[in-house]
């Protein structure tokens, strides 16, 4: 099956951001396999207090069944760790996340 995966770098509060997320909603309402890798400035996404209009998207992800990523490494360049992060949203390292990216039938999405 091919699976759509999207990455995404820009904040939360930013355009580019919240298209990538509605983008990954829309997908998945259209029976999609899609995935969310969040990287860069992405991860604040799923830091908790984060930004509103992407707490919801991210939520309404999950609750879908859509896996969200996020890299360890930018959560840490940040100041941020894995715990306290949204049931759910799944930390990766970046070896994961280039498996992710490689896995065959997958198509990449991104960045935004």
């Amino acid at each position: 099956m091919l699976q759509t995966l999207v990455l995404i770098t820009s904040p939360p509060y930013s355009p580019q951001a919240q298209r990538a997320l509605i983008l990954a909603a829309a997908l998945r309402t259209r029976g999609i396999a899609v995935g969310v890798v969040l990287l860069q400035d992405a991860v604040f996404a799923a830091v908790p207090p984060n930004a509103p209009p992407a707490a919801a998207t991210i939520d309404a992800l999950l609750s879908n069944a859509v896996p969200v990523y996020v890299a360890e490494h930018d959560l840490r360049l940040r100041g941020f760790s894995a715990v306290g992060l949204p049931a759910g949203v799944q930390p990766v390292d970046d070896r994961r996340i280039v498996d992710l990216v490689m896995t065959d039938n997958t198509r990449a999405l991104g960045c935004f």
